[in-house]
């Protein structure tokens, strides 16, 4: 019988701590690429991509992000609020 209430309230545990970390805003230790991708960047705020160096993310005076990719020349301007606007009423 032990056995059992340890596994339940075990599985309790692990399903309320993953639902609280999912729904987790963003924090001090949270990436500068993180926080302007998710439009929490300010104006000015730039970040380089761990992943591909070549790209590069600023923020612009009207709020929108602008990715570069130098190895490839292009430029792309994205509006994080509305992508966040539309992205979550599809849910």
């Amino acid at each position: 019988m032990t056995i059992k209430i340890a596994t339940i309230t075990l599985l309790l545990f692990a399903a309320a701590s993953a639902s609280a970390s999912a729904n987790r805003g963003m924090n001090a230790t949270s990436s500068v690429l993180g926080s302007i991708v998710q439009g929490h960047g300010k104006p000015g705020d730039t970040a380089r991509s761990l992943s591909d160096p070549d790209v590069t993310f600023r923020v612009l005076d009207n709020g929108k992000v602008e990715r570069t990719n130098e190895r490839l020349g292009t430029v792309s301007i994205t509006n994080p609020k509305t992508e966040w606007t539309r992205t979550s009423r599809s849910r």
